[in-house]
């Protein structure tokens, strides 16, 4: 079976999952056993750079931080740089995300993120986020133009050490799975694939 249509059937299966925000284990073995095998046979250089992101992203839609890990510390592009950084923010180390989302500087792909994202934040009824300083933060941050990764690291951080708001917490999920499908797009389409990965959500 070829990488596309092993790909595919993989990425479709995982990305319908919204990963935590603070993941304590993997949920599916078999799933990071399938994703190792994928070869990569087939890319050379840069080409095969992004294959590595695709691979070190569905590791995080399976919620399988330390094999993320391992395959972003070997990816030398702002892509890699920016799946490394949610994986630390995934592990509460978000000094440690703040510096790996500094790394990626920007990507072609940070328009995308802005519209998507804070078009969703803007169109969601916040009003049962019981923390009023929390959820006016969130709509300063929606009325933002570009994509800043740092502040959304900051975000989750204040959630998860300080808030631990329901709604907020499903909003912030929402965000993040939004983030990780575009930058999953994002590294395919770099890799050579060709047409789209996912469908729309």
């Amino acid at each position: 079976m070829s990488w596309t249509d092993s790909l595919s059937r993989l990425a479709a299966q995982l990305t319908s999952h919204k990963p935590s925000l603070y993941p304590d284990e993997e949920l599916d073995d078999l799933a990071d056993i399938r994703i190792g095998k994928l070869s990569l046979d087939v890319f050379e250089g840069e080409r095969k750079a992004y294959a590595l992101t695709v691979k070190a992203g569905l590791h995080l839609f399976n919620e399988s931080l330390e094999k993320s890990h391992t395959l972003s510390q070997e990816i030398h592009n702002p892509a890699g740089s920016y799946w490394h950084g949610i994986m630390h923010r995934m592990e509460g180390d978000y000094p440690n995300a703040d510096y790996w989302f500094r790394m990626a500087r920007s990507l072609p792909v940070y328009a995308e993120f802005a519209d998507r994202v804070y078009g969703y934040v803007r169109t969601a009824d916040l009003q049962g986020i019981k923390n009023t300083a929390f959820r006016e933060r969130l709509e300063e941050w929606a009325s933002g133009s570009g994509w800043d990764p740092c502040a959304f690291n900051e975000l989750i951080e204040r959630h998860v050490t300080l808030i631990r708001d329901e709604q907020a917490e499903e909003l912030l999920k929402h965000i993040q799975w939004l983030e990780m499908r575009l930058l999953l797009e994002y590294g395919y389409v770099q890799s050579g694939g060709g047409g789209s990965l996912l469908e729309a959500p």
